[in-house]
C-alpha cells in the first residue's frame, strides 16, 4: 500500500469517530480489485484492532464478500449508541453466529458446526465517513470495512431456529413502529458454507477465527435510520435485539 493509502485509512478511522468527512479521493487510492479492498481493510484494522468478529454475505452467488470488524464496534443488547459521532445512518437486522472454538486451517462443514456456540440476532449499524457517499466508488466503501459502524448482539436463540432460517420472519421497528418485515434469508447450510470459506481466508489475512468472535451473515432488512431513538430487530418469536441511538 502507498503512503497516501495509509493516510486514507487513518482518515477513514478518524471520520468514523467524528473527524472530518473523507472525499473526494484520488482515483489512484481507490482499491482496484478485491485484493486491494482487503489490503485496505487490513490497514484500517491495524489502526484500530483487535478483531472481534467478521461480516460476510451468506447464501450469495460466487465468492462471498467479507470484512473483519474491530472488537470495539461490538455492543451488548440494549446498548446506547452515539449515532451522531459515529455517523450511523442505516440499521440492519441480521442473523449472527457466536464461535465457541477456534477455526484454523481448512475446516469442513462438521468442524464449523461443532465450533458454533450459538445463533444470535444482531443489529448492524451502517456508517458513512464520506462527503458524498453516492459518488464514492464501491470498492472504497468495501475497503472501509464494508461501512460497518457498530454491531449490537442479542441473546442466544434456541438451536431449533437453525431449521427455520430460510423462512424466518424478521422485522425492524423504529420507536415502537414496524418499518419493514421479511420472511426469507440465508439457510443454516448457507451460513455454515460461508464460514467454511471464511476460516482459511481470515487466517491467511492474519486474523483467524477465534472462540468468542461473532460472525454476522448479511442484512435481512436494511432501513435508513433518520433520528430514530429506539431500534429493535425481531426474529419471529425466537428472540430480539435492541439499541438506543443518541444524536
Amino acid at each position: 500500500m502507498t503512503a497516501s493509502q495509509e493516510t486514507l485509512a487513518k482518515a477513514l478511522i478518524a471520520a468514523h469517530d467524528g473527524g472530518p468527512l473523507v472525499g473526494p479521493v484520488d482515483a489512484a487510492d481507490v482499491p482496484a480489485d478485491m485484493t486491494a479492498v482487503y489490503a485496505m481493510q487490513n490497514l484500517i484494522i491495524a489502526g484500530i484492532g483487535p478483531v472481534g468478529g467478521w461480516k460476510i454475505v451468506a447464501g450469495g452467488q460466487g465468492e462471498p464478500l467479507c470484512s473483519p470488524i474491530p472488537a470495539n464496534r461490538f455492543f451488548a443488547n440494549g446498548a446506547v449508541l452515539d449515532a451522531k459521532t459515529h455517523r450511523h445512518f442505516l440499521a440492519e437486522v441480521e442473523v449472527a453466529v457466536l464461535l465457541g472454538a477456534d477455526l484454523f486451517g481448512k475446516p469442513n462443514q462438521f468442524e464449523v458446526e461443532a465450533a458454533i456456540a450459538s445463533v444470535n440476532p444482531v443489529l448492524e449499524m451502517v456508517a458513512n465517513p464520506f462527503v458524498d457517499r453516492d459518488a464514492t466508488p464501491r470498492n472504497l466503501q468495501l475497503g472501509d470495512l464494508q461501512s460497518n459502524g457498530a454491531v449490537v448482539v442479542g441473546p442466544a436463540l434456541a438451536n431449533e431456529v437453525r431449521a427455520a432460517l430460510p423462512t424466518l420472519p424478521v422485522s425492524l421497528s423504529y420507536d415502537g413502529k414496524t418499518v419493514k418485515e421479511v420472511s426469507t434469508g440465508a439457510s443454516w447450510a448457507d451460513i455454515v458454507a460461508a464460514l467454511v470459506w471464511l476460516a482459511p481466508h481470515a487466517e491467511a489475512r492474519g486474523f483467524p477465527l477465534k472462540a468468542g468472535q461473532t460472525i454476522i451473515t448479511g442484512a435481512r432488512i436494511a432501513v435508513p435510520l433518520g433520528t430514530t431513538d429506539h431500534v429493535e430487530g425481531k426474529l419471529g418469536e425466537w428472540g430480539k435485539v435492541a439499541a438506543r441511538c443518541t444524536y
